[in-house]
């Protein structure tokens, strides 16, 4: 029985040995990227080939086998503002009505004649106006400009003939030292929409005064027509809005910073202020430019004094006030 047993007990631990061995062989290998996670060169393949976008699908997945509750994603709301700087919510379109405008420079430095003295310097632009679909309008209004720029031809000759007049009478000591004249007319673009165009000049003549002249004129076109406007196009009642609009000028003029510059009698001279090529539309209002020596001195500088569309209700055309 002894020797029975044993040979028993040897043929079972046999077959626990090849039972074993059978498990070994057949078993799978943990799939990669499991719960558990990877570590090496494994998982940084596997990150570098990962398309756009599966990050976030891979931690909703481990969330999930985790037992941890799913964060739902947020959806787009079209009312949400951008957070892209470079792409505004609601932009609004430029109108297609609205002119655009240009500017031709003509600016120079002249010389004397047969040397290279200094004798006028000029600074000089000239606007051009487009408006897609509504050539004929843009024509009247560039005739104006060009027209303009003819007649800047004329005084920038006559202040030629005064440099070298001028020069000519210096001694050769004071002739060292000789800079030349100047003149000057540039615009720039005050306000413009399908309905109006401002645009306003900024000029200025050196003669060999102790400063220069300076002035600002203005045009305010009707865009539809082209048509450059006048106080008797915007005012239905000129008498009553001239009133209106001298008592702005008054409330601006008699304040800091202009009330320390008032000429003496310039109470006298406020209604001149108003003409035809010193006021221009914008939108707020009717803007009304006061030159230097109207009512301020010199140093007072060019005074724009804004009055507002409101106060100018029953006094000016419905055509040019602003639609509510």
């Amino acid at each position: 029985m002894g020797m029975k047993k044993r040979l028993l007990m040897w043929m079972l631990g046999i077959c626990l040995l090849f039972a074993a061995c059978a498990k070994k062989e057949g078993a799978a290998p943990a799939p990669v990227g499991d719960a558990a996670g990877q570590t090496g060169e494994d998982e940084l393949d596997n990150k570098t080939e990962q398309p756009k976008g599966q990050g976030a699908a891979n931690s909703k997945d481990k969330a999930e086998s985790a037992g941890e509750p799913e964060i739902a994603e947020k959806p787009e709301s079209k009312d949400e503002p951008s957070q892209n700087p470079q792409e505004p919510e609601d932009s609004e379109e430029e109108d297609p009505n609205a002119p655009e405008v240009t500017f031709v420079d003509y600016s120079q430095d002249i010389k004397m004649e047969g040397s290279d003295q200094p004798l006028l310097s000029v600074m000089e632009n000239c606007p051009v106006i487009s408006i897609a679909g509504n050539e004929e309008s843009a024509r009247k209004m560039n005739m104006v400009f060009e027209q303009q720029h003819t007649s800047n031809q004329a005084y920038i000759e006559e202040d030629k003939k005064a440099a070298q007049s001028a020069y000519d009478d210096l001694s050769e000591e004071e002739k060292e030292s000789w800079t030349g004249y100047g003149y000057g007319a540039t615009y720039k673009q005050m306000y413009g929409s399908a309905s109006i165009l401002s645009i306003a000049c900024d000029s200025y003549e050196w003669l060999g005064s102790p400063h220069p002249n300076n002035w600002r004129s203005s045009y305010c076109f009707d865009v539809p027509t082209g048509k450059l406007l006048t106080l008797a196009d915007i005012f239905t009642d000129k008498a009553k809005a001239g009133g209106i609009v001298d008592q702005h000028i008054l409330d601006t003029i008699t304040a800091d910073p202009y009330k320390d510059y008032l000429m003496e009698g310039y109470e006298d001279y406020v209604s001149d202020i108003l003409r035809e090529d010193v006021f221009y539309l914008n939108d707020k209002g009717l803007v009304v430019i006061c030159n230097p020596y109207m009512v301020t001195a010199h140093a007072g500088g060019i005074i724009e004094v804004e009055v507002p569309y409101e106060d100018l209700k029953g006094v000016m055309s419905e055509t040019y006030m602003p639609k509510e």
